[in-house]
């Protein structure tokens, strides 16, 4: 605060009551303090974060199949056991959060007259229920496809085992929402 500067000896308790008086009459200078503490750290956390996104990536070694399979110290039967088990876990999340945001939707609709600070908490349930639902769908997504790669065989932009790759030659969408095979 402005008016509790301990550290200082020169500081009066007259001039402390006139800071704080100060204070309390000018209502920017909480401004500020906001400032201080919290925009500036954020700006600079935000530049941070930007420079990560925009840096140029660094060429990393491109592995065939057999040589991203032999790397992950796993065998086959383990890496594919092990994708499935994750990707059911998050078709799940996917499923009960989806489902019980449009069940909560539906029934949002269908009330005749909510309090507004119900419809408020409702309103946000439905969207981190959606949020869930989202990231289940990403995620469930991404194990599909690296379960298509271990499947095909391909891992490589040579051996044509990239993401586009993936999307181009199969029906992703259905595999991730009914998991599905990409064979």
């Amino acid at each position: 605060m402005i008016y509790d500067n301990t550290d200082n000896p020169k500081v009066t308790k007259l001039r402390k009551a006139g800071l704080l008086s100060l204070a309390i009459i000018n209502p920017f200078s909480d401004l500020g303090v906001i400032y201080r503490k919290g925009v500036q750290p954020t700006i600079g956390k935000l530049k941070q974060a930007w420079a990560l996104l925009n840096r140029q990536s660094v060429a990393s070694e491109s592995l065939d199949w057999a040589q991203a399979v032999a790397r992950s110290g796993r065998t086959l039967e383990q890496l594919e056991t092990t994708f499935k088990r994750i990707r059911a876990g998050w078709w799940c999340v996917m499923m009960v959060g989806g489902g019980l945001a449009l069940m909560l939707t539906g029934m949002v609709l269908l009330a005749n007259d909510l309090p507004s600070g119900t419809l408020l908490r409702a309103v946000i349930t439905i969207l981190v229920l959606a949020g869930a639902g989202a990231l289940g769908f990403v995620k469930t997504l991404i194990t599909t496809y690296r379960l298509w790669q271990l499947q095909e065989r391909r891992v490589s932009e040579r051996e044509g085992g990239t993401f586009q790759d993936f999307l181009a030659e199969n029906r992703w969408c259905r595999q991730v929402l009914t998991l599905g095979h990409s064979h």
